[in-house]
């Protein structure tokens, strides 16, 4: 239960929070390469400027949470739920989308390059098998 900690700039990378309670944490900056977050709990979490390249957040609940600037390049997103999430200039390069749930999230200048879409649901609240952004 890591509920509303304070993790600016911490180096988690690798580190097994699967079914973490993150939510409202602080984790502006920090490194979770390669990290575990498997159906962890992160809404409201300021996920800002952090790094979470090939990331499992497979199931995450990601509800509110601010993703401005993360870096999710080949991150596993799938069944993420990002609805209302903000998304701005974030790096989703590579990333695995299918199931994922992005309904009302703010994706102003998100790079969706290369991404995987099987029934994302989208920002509009539709399913879509193909990239949107």
């Amino acid at each position: 239960d890591l509920e509303s900690a304070d993790l600016t700039d911490a180096d988690l990378d690798y580190a097994d929070l699967t079914n973490a309670d993150l939510g409202s944490a602080d984790l502006t900056n920090a490194d979770l390469r390669d990290a575990d977050l498997t159906g962890a709990y992160l809404q409201y979490a300021d996920i800002t400027n952090a790094y979470l390249g090939s990331a499992d957040l497979t199931g995450a609940d990601l509800h509110f949470a601010d993703l401005t600037g993360a870096d999710l390049e080949s991150a596993d997103l799938t069944d993420a739920d990002l609805d209302y999430a903000d998304l701005t200039y974030a790096d989703l390069y590579g990333a695995d989308l299918k199931f994922a749930n992005f309904d009302e999230a703010t994706v102003i200048y998100a790079d969706f390059e290369d991404t995987y879409w099987h029934q994302t649901i989208w920002t509009d609240g539709e399913r879509y098998d193909t990239n949107q952004s």
